[in-house]
C-alpha cells in the first residue's frame, strides 16, 4: 500500500488528507504534527470566528516572489467544497465565515472527518530531517517511510507552531531557495509610543511614507497600543516596513476636504468652545491635541488630516498573523510539486505567499491543499 506522509496538521495539511483519502483508494495517509493537537492556528483566525475566504479573490491581494504563479490556484469554490465537508458558510459583506461563526466548529468538523476516513495522526513528532534518497522523514525518535511527502509545516507567525528546530534548514539542506522571513500583518512600533491613547480607535485613511515618498495607503481603522499602533489598516501597511524608519500619516477626517474642514474649524472658533476638540475626536486624542496649543486654523487642520507618527519597527513574529518569505515559488511547478524532488510537495504558509487580511491566507491554505491532492490523484491513476 502506498504511503503519503504530511508534515504539519494545520489547515492545509488536514484538508489535504481528507481529499487524498476521498479520492485515492488503497493509500495510507499519516500526518506528523509537532504540537499535541491539530489546527491550533485555525482557532485563532478571525478573532475566533474563522474568516475562511473573501468574495474579491484577486491576485493583487497576494504578495511574494513570482506571485502570479498561484493565480490559477485561487479559483477554488470554497463554499461548495466546504458544503460537501458538512460546513455551512455565509458572507458578512465580502468576508466568508462558517455559519456557526466559530473556528472551533470548523476544526472539529475537519479533524473528525479526517479521522473517520482513516487518516493517522502522530502528535509531538517534530520532523528534523528529510532523507529524499531513502524516502523517509526523521523525527527525534522515529523514522517514517513515504512514497510521497507533503510539506505543510507552519511558519513562526503567531507563536503557535512548536519550534525547537529550524524546519527551514531542512529545505536549505535540500538546496532549496528559502526567501528571508519577516513578520507581516503585525502591529507597528512608534516613536513616541502614545501609551496614554492605548485602546483608542481611529477611523480614517492611513498613509505610509519614506520621507516625502508615499509607499502605500490604506483606508480603515487604527488602534493605539501600549507601544505603537495596530488595526487592520495598520497591519496591511506593516508588510512594507523594511527595517528603516518610516512615517505613518493619519487622516482622521478623510470624509472632509481640506477646504471643508477649514470652514468647519473657523465656525467652531467663532462659537468659542471651552474644550475645542470635544465633539471632534476621541476625548483622549482631544487631550493630546490640547497640549499642542495649536493657534492657526491651518495648524489644526494639519493635525487632524496629516498627523504624522514615526514608525521605528514591528512587533516580533509571535504577534504576526503571517510571515513574508518562505520557500520560493520557483522551486515548485504548477502542481506545487518540487521541481527537483518529484515525490515532495509544498503548500500553505510554508510557501512564499502572503495574503491581505480578510480570509486570503486561509483561502490559499485550502486551495493549495486541493491542488496538491488533485496532483497526487492524477499521479496515482495515471
Amino acid at each position: 500500500m502506498k504511503k503519503i506522509v504530511i508534515i504539519g496538521a494545520g489547515a492545509s495539511g488536514v484538508l489535504c488528507s481528507i481529499y487524498l483519502k476521498r479520492w485515492i483508494t488503497d493509500i495510507e495517509v499519516c500526518i506528523l504534527e509537532a504540537n499535541q493537537s491539530p489546527l491550533k492556528k485555525l482557532l485563532a483566525t478571525g478573532n475566533g470566528r474563522c474568516n475562511l475566504s473573501n468574495k474579491d479573490m484577486n491576485i493583487h491581494h497576494y504578495y511574494g516572489e513570482e506571485i502570479k504563479k498561484i493565480e490559477k490556484l485561487l479559483d477554488y469554490d470554497i463554499e461548495d467544497e466546504f458544503f460537501q465537508l458538512g460546513i455551512l458558510t455565509k458572507y458578512n459583506n465580502s468576508l466568508l465565515y462558517p455559519r456557526s461563526e466559530q473556528a472551533l466548529t470548523v476544526k472539529n468538523c475537519l479533524y473528525q472527518l479526517s479521522l473517520s476516513l482513516g487518516v493517522k495522526y502522530y502528535f509531538e513528532q517534530e520532523v528534523i530531517k528529510i532523507d529524499y534518497q531513502n524516502k523517509y522523514v526523521m523525527t527525534k525518535n522515529t523514522a517514517y517511510q513515504f512514497d510521497d511527502c507533503i510539506l505543510a509545516f507552519g511558519s513562526p507567525a503567531g507563536g503557535l507552531s512548536l519550534k525547537t528546530f529550524d524546519r527551514y534548514q531542512m529545505l536549505e539542506d535540500l538546496n532549496l531557495k528559502v526567501n528571508p522571513l519577516r513578520p507581516a500583518l503585525v502591529q507597528m512600533k512608534t516613536k513616541p509610543s502614545f501609551s496614554k491613547l492605548k485602546g483608542v480607535r481611529v477611523k480614517g485613511t492611513f498613509s505610509l511614507y519614506d520621507g516625502k515618498e508615499l509607499i502605500k495607503q490604506e483606508k480603515g481603522e487604527l488602534l493605539f497600543t501600549q507601544d505603537g499602533v495596530s488595526g487592520i489598516a495598520v497591519m496591511q501597511l506593516s508588510r512594507y516596513f523594511n527595517n528603516k524608519p518610516l512615517y505613518l500619516e493619519i487622516d482622521m477626517f478623510d470624509d472632509y476636504t481640506e477646504k471643508e474642514l477649514y470652514k468647519m474649524i473657523v465656525s467652531r472658533q467663532q462659537v468659542g468652545y471651552n474644550r475645542f476638540y470635544d465633539g471632534l475626536v476621541n476625548s483622549k486624542i482631544a487631550i493630546e491635541l490640547e497640549k499642542k496649543s495649536l493657534k492657526s486654523v491651518n495648524d489644526i487642520v494639519n493635525a487632524l488630516k496629516h498627523m504624522r507618527i514615526q514608525i521605528i519597527g514591528l512587533r516580533d513574529e509571535t504577534f504576526a498573523q503571517v510571515m513574508r518569505g518562505g520557500l520560493s515559488l520557483n522551486e515548485v511547478n504548477e502542481s506545487l510539486q518540487l521541481i527537483n524532488y518529484p515525490h515532495l510537495y509544498a503548500m500553505g504558509e510554508l510557501l512564499d505567499v502572503t495574503g491581505d487580511c480578510g480570509g486570503y491566507n486561509l483561502h490559499f491554505a485550502f486551495c493549495s491543499s486541493y491542488c496538491v491532492a488533485k496532483a497526487l490523484e492524477r499521479k496515482y491513476y495515471a
